[in-house]
């Protein structure tokens, strides 16, 4: 699909949930705390079936039973769980819009209208202000934005590589919360290998706009850091 197709695809169905919110940078903290609440929400009564396919998507099940060395991994199943998941082709912060519309705050409905259209970005940092905000490219479609980041901006390095899901909430974006640090192992595992190889390309930023391409890429980087033993030294903080 060309991406002023699929831009046009994805303002149709924003507009379907559209309410009266808009995202201020200045409220980054609130908007962070709302975001952890709906994971919470969203996965409060996860299908034990769902729970053990995603496991095994990444690596994380044991012969029928869940198996994390630390809490990093736990976060990266919710989250994978949350923006990554498709059975349906739709996620599962979609569903939870869907099925609780008419039951949510508008704050909530306009978090998940972001929430369901998220991607899986690998990022490189350009510039920072030491505080919040951090000004990224994305190393596939090639674009820069502002990511509002309070852990990050303090202390990510110029030209280090991420990757995470991205929401882009108007003036800025901001991570769900799981982003990976990138290396060059990670990038030369198998896993990641075989994920772009199935992109041609003149086609990378035609296939990484679609985010259920993008859960394709997140599986395959989360699962291949899991087995390097990367989580090890990531730790996630809420703001």
């Amino acid at each position: 699909m060309p991406p002023p197709v699929l831009h046009a695809l994805q303002s149709i169905l924003l507009h379907f949930y559209m309410t009266d919110i808009s995202f201020d940078a200045a409220n980054y903290p609130a908007i962070r705390h709302a975001l952890i609440d709906l994971h919470q929400r969203i996965i409060k009564k996860p299908n034990p079936f769902d729970v053990k396919t995603c496991a095994r998507h990444l690596g994380l099940l044991n012969k029928k039973t869940l198996n994390f060395r630390n809490n990093t991994e736990v976060d990266l199943l919710t989250d994978y769980m949350v923006y990554a998941f498709r059975p349906n082709g739709f996620n599962m912060a979609e569903k939870y819009l869907r099925l609780n519309n008419s039951r949510l705050n508008e704050y909530d409905q306009a978090l998940l209208s972001r929430m369901r259209l998220a991607r899986y970005a690998v990022f490189q940092v350009e510039e920072t202000n030491h505080i919040d905000k951090v000004t990224v490219a994305d190393v596939f479609i090639k674009t820069r934005f502002t990511l509002m980041d309070h852990q990050l901006a303090k202390t990510a390095e110029k030209g280090r590589v991420f990757a995470g899901h991205i929401l882009d909430l108007g003036d800025f974006c901001i991570q769900s919360g799981a982003s990976l640090p990138l290396d060059k192992a990670l990038l030369d595992a198998n896993e990641v290998i075989n994920a772009l190889e199935r992109v041609d390309d003149n086609n990378f930023v035609e296939y990484f706009l679609n985010p259920a391409n993008g859960s394709k890429l997140a599986r395959a980087i989360i699962s291949a850091s899991i087995r390097l033993g990367n989580t090890e030294n990531v730790d996630y903080y809420e703001v």
